[in-house]
């Protein structure tokens, strides 16, 4: 026998899991990098931003969105549509594009984003999903509506009907100080943070 000397006491079991993280329900939620590194890519075609995010309000705070951003690709099209995300999430933060200079700069700043859910293929060639950043939320783009919670069209999953008799259900999702998500709500966003 070989002696265990770890106390898996405070551990969550549900962590054994592994493989995308915890899947949650598409919508637009608020974030902040915790973790975040430029590196080479895996193939050696230029340089990414890998980054670690995690929900910080509401009934998912907590949870993981793992994000790989290209800053340099040898690919024109790959390099542009990475930059523009980058440039995104500097205006998400509220740092903004032409202010953002270090990497640094973004861990630990809130921003919303819309998340939604990718299928992949695991190493074991089965299908798995992940939480992804579908858009950076900022002043050019707040008002365009999140992402339905409801499974995509190409999800093969039948489409459930519900009927409500509220006279006029409300579609925000409200947050842990009761305001609307990204709707202004009370709440100044990122972008309008004064120094």
């Amino acid at each position: 026998m070989a002696q265990l000397n770890v106390n898996l006491s405070d551990v969550n079991e549900k962590d054994a899991e592994g493989g995308g993280g915890v899947i949650i329900p598409r919508d637009r939620y608020l974030l902040n990098i915790v973790e975040g590194e430029v590196k080479r890519n895996s193939k050696n075609t230029g340089d990414l931003f890998e980054y670690k995010a995690e929900v910080v309000e509401g009934e998912f705070a907590g949870v993981k969105v793992f994000g790989n951003i290209n800053v340099t690709h040898q690919n024109i099209t790959a390099q542009k549509i990475g930059q523009a995300q980058l440039a995104a999430l500097a205006e998400a933060t509220g740092i903004g594009k032409a202010n953002l200079t270090d990497t640094d700069q973004l861990l630990f700043q809130p921003f919303y984003a819309d998340l939604d859910v990718e299928t992949y293929k695991g190493r074991d060639n089965s299908d798995k999903e992940r939480m992804v950043v579908k858009k950076f939320i900022h002043a050019g783009n707040a008002n365009e509506p999140p992402p339905s919670k409801a499974p995509a069209a190409n999800d093969n999953v039948k489409a459930t009907t519900t009927t409500t008799t509220q006279a006029n259900p409300s579609t925000a999702r409200s947050t842990q100080n009761g305001g609307a998500a990204a709707s202004g709500g009370g709440r100044q966003m990122p972008w309008q943070r004064t120094a």
